[in-house]
């Protein structure tokens, strides 16, 4: 078994739900009761993955995502304030309840841009002009959908019409490989580096083509990336020179561990005082907060995770990691638990597969 390092709390940075300080409240995606509020906020109020795109990227088209001076602070008191019941459903809630047009997707990525759309309609300062615009071509073969515009919308101060694609991204670093590459999802389907291209060099220039003016009915001034997400780190160890890749200070962060070393050191004596919880893909977005019999100790977790990575009959089981988060007591709602950190316990032979995937051309 490879050596534990520390407690993750003294060797990861505040990056997820965490306290920054003993003077510091929680952000409104981690501390209000209403899981509505939180994806929302999430979505809209959370930081963003890049401080600044990477070397080898255009300077001109494309940029980091800007909210109007003052927007983004109106919108957090707004929301602050909100009824629950007048935002947008959580996956969960979607998912109860059928769909009779088939047009709803549930998927996590889907939804995340439903509710940024949601966000910047109710936003003072900025002004949503379209979402979700596919972008479509006449050729000889017929009309060929090129892609599609995640968000269009105007500032009302400097009437710039900007272009946004979004997208919310979990990816687990792996170790010995350099750049972008190291970063890949869950699934191995994914990487950053990936991401990134196809954002910057093939979406992002669909807001200038002529298909994208004639339906806008204006040419777009900036085109942006909006990129949410949590990155996750080997044992919660947040290696030095990450801003050489464009990743922010701030970042939202995580850990990963195979099951067995996560079991030394949640099972620790000195952890007696926390309790975990298997999150569901529709609550990755953000902070869990868990009602007390939803809980599971160390030990009862562990079982169920042996007993998935041990299905015969299942290779997906097997071979998926799960995204499983630490909880404490919430000492201003009784028998209720927030999530303080959270992270991946992968299978065992997880880390050699991601290794490959992630060295790949």
């Amino acid at each position: 078994m490879r050596e534990l390092k520390p407690d993750l709390a003294q060797v990861t940075p505040p990056g997820g739900c965490a306290p920054a300080g003993a003077d510091l409240p929680l952000p409104l995606w981690c501390r209000a009761a209403s899981q509505r509020t939180r994806d929302l906020a999430w979505c809209s109020l959370s930081p963003a993955l890049l401080s600044n795109l990477p070397d080898g990227y255009p300077d001109g088209p494309a940029r980091l995502a800007q909210w109007p001076p003052g927007a983004r602070a109106g919108w957090q008191a707004w929301l602050s304030e909100a009824d629950p019941a007048i935002l947008p459903e959580t996956i969960s809630e979607l998912s109860q309840h059928p769909d009779p047009t088939g047009s709803r997707s549930l998927r996590l990525g889907r939804h995340a841009e439903r509710l940024l759309h949601f966000a910047l309609r109710h936003t003072q300062g900025v002004d949503l002009l379209a979402a979700n615009v596919p972008i479509r071509r006449a050729n000889g073969h017929g009309v060929q959908t090129l892609g599609e515009l995640d968000v269009i919308w105007r500032d009302p101060s400097s009437a710039a019409v900007v272009h946004w694609e979004m997208a919310a991204k979990f990816y687990l670093r792996v170790e010995g490989v350099a750049g972008h590459r190291a970063f890949v999802g869950p699934n191995l389907v994914d990487r950053l580096g990936d991401k990134l291209d196809h954002i910057v060099r093939r979406q992002l220039p669909l807001g200038r083509t002529a298909e994208a003016q004639a339906l806008v009915g204006h040419p777009v001034d900036r085109s942006e990336v909006y990129l949410l997400g949590w990155l996750f780190y080997r044992d919660g160890v947040v290696p030095p020179g990450l801003e050489t890749l464009g990743i922010a200070p701030d970042h939202l962060n995580g850990w990963w561990a195979p099951l067995a070393d996560w079991h030394a050191r949640a099972s620790d004596p000195a952890r007696s005082h926390v309790r975990w919880y298997r999150l569901s893909r529709s609550d990755w977005l953000s902070g869990a907060r868990v009602a007390d019999n939803a809980t599971d100790t160390a030990a009862v977790m562990h079982d169920a995770l042996a007993e998935r990575f041990a299905d015969p009959l299942h290779a997906w089981r097997r071979e998926a990691p799960v995204m499983v988060c630490e909880l404490v007591q919430d000492q201003d709602a009784p028998g209720i638990w927030r999530e303080c950190s959270r992270g991946f316990v992968v299978p065992d032979d997880w880390e050699a597969r991601a290794a490959l995937r992630a060295a790949a051309p």
